[in-house]
């Protein structure tokens, strides 16, 4: 957006917190930051306001922009197939049109309004060709770990992960392995936790590296679609707080985190979550891949289809025409 000629009123990293403790923690910033947004738009009156995720943040944005005749469109809906289904009717009566970047989200919104469509996903639009992908594990494999772009995340998640890679080096002394720092995470962080080893820490995009990969462990979130378009085997992984993770099981209706498993209704990459994230259970898994080639070629495959099931739309498209007749209203 930046490059499109937008102005950023605010910086992105503070906004990069997940979790209830993380985000309490930082709940200063967030108020102050709705305030200020808040009075934007009072003063700039803008054509259309759009909602991009982080629904906590902008559901109150979105209601105080349509108290203002502001129409609003939200892209990337909540999660409401998830939990907090509450949030497809506050979305239904606030929001001028509402964006799906998964086809099965639609039919949850439908019993509240018929503003919404599925627009495409992002990834799908983005990524590389990779029908070429080779559907055996090569001699000397590329691991790659991909912490997430979060630092309660990476702090986390990061050290199990490069210890998985130490366990697996004793019987695959050939596996190779980069680590993905994300721009805005300080060096010194993946610097440290992956001193003594032959890691390599990539500090470009993650399709670059991907691209280089025959296999990873990657924190749950969009990086494990990403990666699954990709066709690449992988672990998921994720841990949080006790307190969020109890939070979060109480209220959800999934069985799967991994957004993979989630779009093909089954389980195609194993998922490594709390207390299973340790180096012997991501080694362990890992193994199956490396030492399976029916399983690491069968899982590329169905890995590879879920690109389908995504179609063919081009989100940057449809929801730029959406934006334009809603602003014209």
């Amino acid at each position: 957006m930046k490059g499109a000629g937008f102005t950023s009123l605010l910086p992105f990293e503070p906004f990069n917190r997940m979790g209830f403790i993380e985000v309490i923690a930082h709940l200063p910033f967030f108020l102050k930051a709705q305030t200020k947004l808040v009075h934007c738009l009072g003063n700039e009156k803008p054509d259309c306001l759009v909602c991009v995720d982080y629904s906590g943040f902008n559901i109150p944005i979105m209601k105080t922009a349509r108290k203002m005749g502001i129409p609003v469109v939200w892209y990337i809906a909540p999660m409401v197939w998830a939990w907090k289904k509450h949030r497809a009717t506050i979305l239904a009566r606030y929001a001028s049109h509402i964006c799906c970047i998964f086809p099965f989200e639609v039919p949850f919104f439908l019993p509240y309004t018929d503003r919404v469509s599925f627009v495409g996903n992002p990834l799908a639009e983005d990524r590389p060709c990779m029908r070429f992908f080779k559907y055996r594990v090569p001699d000397n494999p590329l691991l790659a770990i991909i912490p997430g772009s979060r630092p309660q995340e990476v702090t986390r998640i990061l050290q199990p992960m490069v210890g998985a890679y130490k366990l697996l080096k004793t019987t695959y002394p050939a596996l190779r392995a980069t680590v993905s720092r994300y721009a805005s995470l300080p060096e010194d962080l993946f610097i440290k936790t992956c001193k003594g080893t032959d890691i390599e820490i990539h500090n470009g995009s993650l399709s670059d590296l991907l691209l280089k990969t025959d296999i990873a462990l990657v924190t749950s979130g969009t990086a494990t679609l990403e990666t699954a378009l990709m066709g690449i085997p992988h672990v998921i992984v994720y841990k949080t707080s006790p307190i969020t993770y109890t939070i979060f099981k109480h209220f959800a209706t999934i069985s799967s985190i991994g957004l993979p498993n989630i779009i093909a209704g089954e389980t195609v990459a194993p998922e490594c979550i709390q207390r299973y994230v340790t180096e012997k259970e991501l080694a362990e898994r890992v193994i199956r891949f490396l030492s399976d080639e029916s399983l690491y070629r069968k899982t590329a495959e169905r890995l590879l289809q879920i690109s389908d099931l995504l179609g063919a739309e081009k989100p940057s498209h449809a929801v730029a025409d959406i934006i334009r007749r809603c602003s014209l209203k």
